[in-house]
């Protein structure tokens, strides 16, 4: 395949791609396109940030509150007589290292080159999980709430020990707080950006690019989830194999080609600060509720 052959379906696609810019989705069921603006050239997407995370809690703050968890928890079991000796797992050494990492598929170049579509020494199958105690009937019934409602001579707890850790980390948090707006929104934006039709026209001009080095794949999280593609190489520990090297090293050239990070992250950018603008109050209590509970578990002692 000749590189001007590659340039000239690559400009093709991006000429749709700019025709459809300005269309609205007409589907009666997805909400109308907001405005985006000036669209940034971007490609490594690990340290953009969302305007969602501003309602998300931090990952010190995910970890403060999952310790003091488990410390609510294991008292709660020890009125019970129950052993409860599990640690907390912190997150952030493993997997994406932020929201944005990989959300709109690979874009580092570093790692790709060995690792491919893997996560190289992040890879969470590295991780050695904690065996789970054997606590028996009694102790799942008084962890979960589920069984008898009596154990031991002392009530189980509505919901078990897990639920009343809960209750105690909300107790600072008002009645009706929809502590999980954010968690929502961002989900949900995911999945309204990908059927934009402008980040649509960008998966069209960035599977042209593709298919122009023989890769024939729609858009990139169909091929980031290739299952032939598991950033091993039997022949090579540590390293994946030349095949999947090879598409994603194309996967990340076409992404830059033709701003694919750019265009979908202001997307969806668009339509969370749109929501927010629209329910401010409910994001604003949600983004309390974070820092209301996040003191409440700092102030419990392991």
């Amino acid at each position: 395949m000749t590189s001007t052959y590659h340039r000239a379906v690559a400009g093709a696609a991006v000429a749709a791609l700019l025709a459809l810019a300005g269309c609205s989705n007409a589907g009666a069921a997805e909400p109308a396109e907001p405005p985006i603006g000036e669209v940034p050239t971007l490609l490594a997407s690990v340290d953009l940030r969302l305007p969602v995370e501003d309602y998300l809690p931090t990952a010190e703050q995910g970890n403060r509150l999952g310790a003091a968890r488990l410390v609510m928890i294991r008292r709660c079991m020890a009125r019970f007589g129950i052993d409860y000796p599990v640690k907390p797992v912190p997150a952030g050494g493993h997997g994406p290292r932020s929201l944005t990492d990989r959300r709109y598929g690979i874009t580092d170049i570093a790692l790709a080159r060995t690792a491919g579509y893997g996560l190289g020494p992040r890879d969470p199958r590295l991780v050695t999980r904690p065996e789970r105690p054997k606590i028996g009937p009694d102790g799942q019934t008084v962890l979960s709430g589920q069984g008898r409602s009596v154990v031991n001579g002392l009530p189980v707890p509505d919901g078990g020990c897990i639920a009343e850790a809960d209750r105690a980390l909300d107790q600072a948090v008002p009645v009706g707080t929809d502590t999980r707006a954010g968690n929502q929104l961002q989900l949900r934006t995911f999945e309204v950006s990908k059927r934009d039709s402008r980040v649509r026209a960008a998966f069209a001009a960035w599977s042209a690019c593709m298919s122009a080095s023989g890769h024939l794949y729609d858009d990139p999280l169909t091929v980031m989830g290739d299952p032939a593609f598991t950033g091993d190489d039997p022949a090579h520990p540590g390293r994946a194999g030349p095949a999947e090297l090879a598409v994603a090293m194309s996967d990340i050239d076409c992404k830059a080609r033709v701003n694919l990070v750019g265009i979908w992250f202001t997307v969806e950018s668009a339509y969370q600060r749109r929501e927010i603008e629209a329910d401010r109050a409910r994001f604003v209590a949600a983004r309390e509720a974070i820092v209301a509970r996040d003191r409440t578990a700092a102030a419990i002692d392991g």
